[in-house]
């Protein structure tokens, strides 16, 4: 003989040795303390109610992401223009009066140093040092590779080698 949905709710409200898992949190609970109903009726107002509550949470969760999306992309947009700019400043920077070399000792290499600089040689045409330069703006700093290459240079391991093709 078949229990009705009615009479397997009721035993399992009062029956305390049923047990469930949260399908969120994975963490069990008894059935009997639960809000069982059948899904071909009507939910209780107390299910309703959480399911309300849920939408809702839902609902303000979308607005938190869009609006996070938003200030993503806006701050992408700024860094991406900031950027730009500091690549255009590198290319231009020997020839602003703050710089502190000679514009004729610059040779631009751009990546993944920007000046190689000569220095002495445009003034008396004899090289007193060479001097690798990486112009900056804003809070940018050194690139892995930048970084690698100022240490080797600081480590002496700097060459200059002749070939003939």
């Amino acid at each position: 003989m078949r229990k009705s949905v009615q009479s397997v709710i009721a035993e399992l409200q009062r029956n305390k040795r049923f047990m469930g898992t949260c399908p969120t949190c994975d963490e069990e609970f008894r059935l009997a303390d639960a809000t069982l109903f059948a899904l071909n009726e009507e939910p209780p107002d107390v299910a309703l109610a959480a399911i309300a509550a849920m939408r809702e949470r839902i609902k303000e969760r979308k607005g938190d992401l869009v609006r996070a999306r938003e200030r993503m992309t806006a701050r992408a947009e700024r860094t991406a223009q900031a950027v730009n700019l500091g690549k255009i400043i590198e290319k231009i920077v020997p020839s602003f009066p703050s710089f502190s070399f000679s514009a004729g000792d610059c040779r631009a290499l751009f990546e993944p140093i920007d000046y190689l600089i000569f220095s002495g040689l445009a003034s008396h045409g004899q090289v007193d040092a060479l001097v690798f330069v990486d112009v900056k703006s804003g809070k940018a700093r050194l690139t892995g590779v930048q970084k690698n290459i100022k240490d080797r240079v600081e480590a002496g391991a700097v060459k200059l080698k002749t070939t003939h093709s």
